[in-house]
């Protein structure tokens, strides 16, 4: 198990700095159009679209070093983990903001927090893993 983590550690990193650049798009476009009066919904859905693109760019490029060609099928898998993660952070804010009576930017802040497990098994896992070709054993 830790020789798995240290092995996964770099990735890991690169992850969370990506991670940090695409949360800061994020609350930043959500803080500003809740200020200009936005309902949290919406600006929840354009603030993660926000963060989408660069996301995809920086993780197949430099967190994942994804070989292989960026195909639609690469994207289209990337576009529903994020759509999935859309809904699920939404369903969360609006959770803890209406049912348990939290701040908005509180209710976003948890909601992301458990987005990014979310997102980070999805893309190593689904969206840019690399599958092994299978060992052929001889004898």
């Amino acid at each position: 198990m830790w020789s798995e983590l240290k092995k996964r550690w770099p990735t890991l990193l690169r992850f969370g700095v990506v991670g940090a650049v695409n949360t800061g798009i994020d609350f930043t476009v959500f803080t500003l159009l809740t200020l200009w009066g936005w309902s949290y919904l919406p600006a929840q859905c354009v603030s993660f679209t926000s963060g989408i693109l660069n996301s995809y760019v920086m993780n197949r490029s430099w967190t994942f070093q994804a070989i292989a060609p960026a195909g639609r099928h690469r994207f289209l898998r990337f576009a529903a983990l994020n759509l999935f993660i859309l809904f699920m952070t939404s369903g969360f804010i609006a959770l803890f903001h209406q049912a348990a009576g939290w701040p908005v930017l509180p209710s976003k802040l948890a909601a992301s927090g458990l987005g990014v497990l979310v997102n980070y098994t999805g893309n190593r896992l689904w969206v840019f893993g690399v599958k092994s070709k299978p060992s052929i054993r001889s004898g």
